[in-house]
């Protein structure tokens, strides 16, 4: 292994892949890229690793290219084996994570010479500036330098609810994340489940369980207790008159109202451009889009069209309207409407609702719409006190297992890895303010305890939650890939003025 490099990417999931594939695809002279995962496979993260048939995508395969430029790639690389997929098909996430090895193999073969991509499996322990770049420790007892680091750290394992947990925590009857290894293990066949939590985590683990031959009664639980809306079913159509001209409205509607806000803003430090104590702010509140979205979305069910249209076409304006809301707006959003938001947002294949509706009707997947207020272990089983959504006296469900489905944890701060730890220690890096991940500049540098950017050390995906809103899916991370990628490469002096031909086959 070189201990010299230009840019090092610490992980390996997709955020990781997709960035060194870009950056290996946009080099036209000598460029050393060092791509460190302590897991065995290459773009497999968290989301990728799964080894089940039954864990789809949630995007149809026509979008999730690896490539910005080149939007049916996936689905081209899909029909080498199936030659009828359809642009709409949810494909299976392991074929996914596949591709996204494939991708980076062959984009590294087919590199102009000099351009060499190193992959040790190792584990980054720390990371510390220097003045010319930056050192990076590894868990073997070597050490690495470049020019830049990226932090390319995914999702990290659940957090543990903060209620009295009476010895459950500690105990085999806990499991503290679906994706551990072995995280299924002794939940017998018939023995009822809790579930914390009712996004697409939750929907993966029921799936899960069917696959081991369970039977019981899963319960699961969340402050609303609502589960993801499904994707429009395959073939599905929508009167062609009727959605183009509402999503376009629908956006001129958002634009309009973000044009207001901004000439608001603009006429009250106009009137007072000296005044002490004045603090820009934005006039953009959540509920004015809110009802904006409603009453477009209404229109678009009245003229017969798909309410889902209206959601993905906010998905190009979704990040500078997170941007435009004030830090208590924000706050406000994920309060009081973000799980109905993710609900619209982030939906399941149809085949999975449907799936999904079996468990229910059979009465073997139980919503509650509830907060725990704490669990208690007993002999044979797990006490959790809850309380419903509504309700002022408290209940009691007894399980034998609690799996923790909230999500990954986003707070810097919280999460286990040492290298997020050293840097916030250090105040070389800073969480943002809503505890979501990191703070960064505009083009994805981290910022210091100072507020200061650095000039040697990136981040995109998970980590930029806080600072852009949308920044999990697939989608947005190959624009976020390729944006760093050619910074990175033009500070280097090594990009390509023209792209080259899309990589990996077909």
């Amino acid at each position: 292994m070189n201990s010299r490099q230009d840019v090092i990417i610490i992980g390996a999931g997709a955020s990781g892949t997709l960035l060194a594939a870009c950056l290996l695809r946009g080099a036209r002279s000598p460029l050393r890229v060092a791509l460190v995962e302590r897991g065995e496979r290459l773009g497999r993260g968290v989301a990728y690793s799964t080894t089940s048939a039954r864990h789809l995508l949630n995007v149809p395969a026509g979008r999730m290219s690896a490539w910005v430029e080149d939007p049916e790639h996936f689905l081209r690389w899909l029909r080498v084996e199936a030659p009828d997929t359809p642009p709409s098909a949810f494909a299976e996430r392991r074929r996914f994570g596949q591709y996204l090895e494939t991708v980076l193999k062959e984009t590294a073969a087919r590199a102009a010479p000099g351009v060499q991509l190193e992959t040790p499996r190792d584990e980054v322990t720390a990371v510390e500036e220097t003045p010319d770049g930056v050192k990076v420790s590894l868990a073997s007892g070597q050490s690495m330098e470049a020019r830049s680091v990226v932090l390319a750290l995914g999702n990290a394992l659940p957090a543990d609810l903060r209620v009295p947990d009476g010895g459950l925590y500690a105990s085999p009857r806990y499991h503290r994340s679906p994706w551990m290894g072995g995280a299924l293990e002794g939940i017998g066949s018939g023995d009822p489940v809790l579930l914390i939590g009712t996004a697409l985590t939750m929907v993966d683990t029921v799936l899960s369980l069917g696959e081991r031959g369970y039977q019981g009664t899963v319960h699961a639980l969340s402050r609303h207790g609502l589960l993801p809306h499904p994707h429009r079913a395959h073939g599905a159509k929508t009167p062609a008159a009727a959605e183009p001209l509402r999503i376009r409205e629908l956006l001129r509607s958002v634009r309009r109202e973000m044009d207001r806000c901004r000439d608001a803003e603009t006429a009250t430090q106009a009137a007072s451009p000296s005044a002490e104590g004045v603090v820009p702010f934005s006039t953009l509140r959540i509920r004015d889009v809110l009802r904006t979205m409603r009453q477009e979305v209404d229109a678009q069910a009245a003229a017969g069209a798909d309410w889902r249209a209206a959601v993905d076409a906010l998905r190009p304006v979704t990040t500078p309207l997170w941007q435009r809301l004030s830090e208590p707006e924000r706050r406000r959003f994920l309060r009081h409407l973000r799980a109905y938001w993710e609900v619209h947002r982030h939906r399941m294949a149809p085949e999975i609702h449907d799936a999904m509706d079996v468990w229910r009707r059979e009465g073997r997947l139980v919503l509650h719409a509830s907060r725990v207020l704490g669990f208690e272990l007993e002999p044979d089983a797990v006490a959790v006190r809850l309380r419903p959504r509504g309700e002022r006296e408290p209940q009691v469900l007894r399980v034998q297992h609690v799996i923790n489905c909230t999500g990954p944890e986003s707070n810097p701060a919280s999460r286990s890895q040492p290298v997020l730890r050293g840097l916030l220690e250090a105040g070389q890096a800073r969480a943002d303010s809503l505890g979501m991940g990191l703070a960064t500049a505009a083009d994805g540098a981290v910022l210091d305890a100072r507020g200061q950017p650095s000039a040697h050390l990136f981040t995109l995906g998970p980590t930029r939650r806080g600072d852009l809103w949308e920044t999990t899916a697939v989608p947005e991370i190959r624009s976020q890939a390729r944006d760093l990628a050619d910074l990175l490469l033009r500070r280097l002096g090594v990009s390509r003025s023209v792209p080259p031909e899309t990589t990996a086959s077909p």
